[in-house]
């Protein structure tokens, strides 16, 4: 009887592993926030769950081949409504005016002559425009969040919004994996409020320092 006991159990825990794994490895994160929503910081927490991830993917055919996908061109996908209803959709959302003042240096350290072809046609599909102009962004960006809800409402799919600037925590991934770690979490403080000549300004005065 015993010895029954044991395979039962065996069994038992065997057909769980099997559907645990199989669940797991269907599962497809897509975050589509734009660009300075804190997208490179929420792949790296996946990561830390125990995730594959890709940044920026080049292809959609690249997007199967990995649990979690952020940035820009997922959220170009996400807007054509190509993206599968049974995936997990994220949209990270900022405070206006710190995400305008982001993407300003951003956009403006890469203009659009150092740009590929693809790159071009993600940005003026969900900015406007290539380059940076501060209006034309800010409607960009309250016409992207209301056409995600839109989009999720006719996909009949859950839309998760997630403020990681104000809230670089486990807690929402946590929630919505039932993962978590022991890890810190991947974000560093102040790195989304800063322009880069204040990077470069401060890099000089570090210099000038050891002088």
């Amino acid at each position: 009887m015993a010895s029954l006991k044991c395979q039962i159990k065996q069994i038992f825990h065997r057909i769980r592993y099997v559907v645990t794994t199989a669940l797991f490895y269907r599962q497809r994160f897509f975050f589509v926030g734009l660009a300075a929503t804190g997208n490179r910081t929420a792949g790296k927490a996946m990561t830390l769950l125990g995730y594959s991830w890709k940044h920026y993917p080049r292809s959609f055919e690249s997007l199967w081949e990995f649990h979690a996908v952020t940035d820009a061109p997922v959220a170009f996908w996400f807007r054509q409504r190509k993206l599968p209803k049974n995936g997990i959709y994220i949209l990270t959302t900022r405070e206006l005016e710190p995400w305008l003042e982001d993407c300003q240096a951003w956009f403006e350290s890469r203009p659009s002559d150092t740009l590929s072809l693809f790159e071009i046609e993600i940005r003026e599909a969900l900015y406007g425009g290539a380059e940076f102009d501060r209006q034309r962004f800010a409607e960009a960006y309250d016409r992207h969040t209301a056409a995600c809800r839109e989009i999720a409402q006719e996909m009949r799919v859950t839309l998760h919004e997630w403020d990681l600037v104000a809230n670089p925590s486990w807690g929402f991934l946590t929630q919505l994996t039932g993962r978590t770690s022991d890890q810190p979490f991947p974000f560093t403080p102040g790195v989304y409020h800063r322009t880069w000549q204040a990077v470069i300004e401060a890099e000089e005065q570090a210099k000038s320092s050891f002088i």
